[in-house]
């Protein structure tokens, strides 16, 4: 399985007072490592996603290995991306195969108890996304049928889908179908309500093609950088 972690953006908000954003401390701890504690995957081996200027400015690529230790790959970008999507797409020589994916967004404290059991465990899913309750509006949503399959993922709608909300784990049970579908949604260029690119909205390509998109969840939920 690979695990990939874009971290290639840029937050004005953080960075205008000299800070990095994965790097905040919460509590003693950097808001990354919390993040990381909270996943039941391995981060030490993990593809991340890094912006050359937050290795000079904040030494990211050094914290992170002094962190996780130095099997995990990094792949350098010179400039901020059009978003997520085009960030993990920088990696594509690397995913774009039969290999199971998950994309993780370390944006939330989850407790995903029990993922790695139900992935291995419902393989009838081209891909899965971990879903908590929600009714704030500036965040992701997915119609649900009644037979458990995803049929639509919208974002950042004023008024949401469902109160069924997408985390920021994406699973895909083969990379290339992340590849594929995230080509597709660019070159069809089909965004989000605020006018961007998220790896959420991905899943509408796939689900047009008819593949199988399930939910984990309800999952508990604990954002270190609210939504605006």
């Amino acid at each position: 399985m690979n695990i990939v972690i874009p971290l290639a953006g840029k937050d004005k908000n953080f960075e205008e007072r000299g800070l990095c954003k994965p790097l905040v401390e919460v509590g003693r701890k950097s808001a990354i490592q919390w993040i990381y504690e909270s996943r039941p995957f391995d981060y030490k081996e993990a593809i991340f996603i890094l912006l050359k200027e937050h290795q000079e400015r904040f030494k990211l690529g050094d914290r992170l290995r002094s962190m996780l230790g130095n099997n995990l790959k990094i792949v350098w970008v010179e400039q901020p991306t059009a978003g997520a999507p085009h960030s993990v797409l920088i990696a594509k020589n690397l995913i774009n195969n039969e290999e199971e994916l998950i994309v993780d967004l370390p944006d939330q404290y989850l407790d995903l108890h029990g993922l790695m059991d139900f992935l291995r465990q419902n393989k009838e899913f081209e891909g899965i996304i971990p879903t908590f309750k929600s009714s704030y509006w500036n965040r992701g949503y997915m119609t649900i049928d009644k037979e458990g399959f995803v049929q639509k993922v919208s974002e950042k709608d004023k008024t949401p889908i469902s109160n069924d909300s997408t985390a920021c784990i994406s699973y895909f049970k083969h990379g290339k179908d992340f590849v594929y579908a995230a080509e597709e949604m660019i070159k069809k260029n089909r965004r989000a309500t605020n006018g961007a690119f998220l790896i959420s909205l991905v899943y509408n390509e796939l689900i047009e093609k008819g593949k199988k998109v399930g939910t984990f969840g309800d999952i508990g939920v604990f954002s270190f950088y609210p939504s605006k």
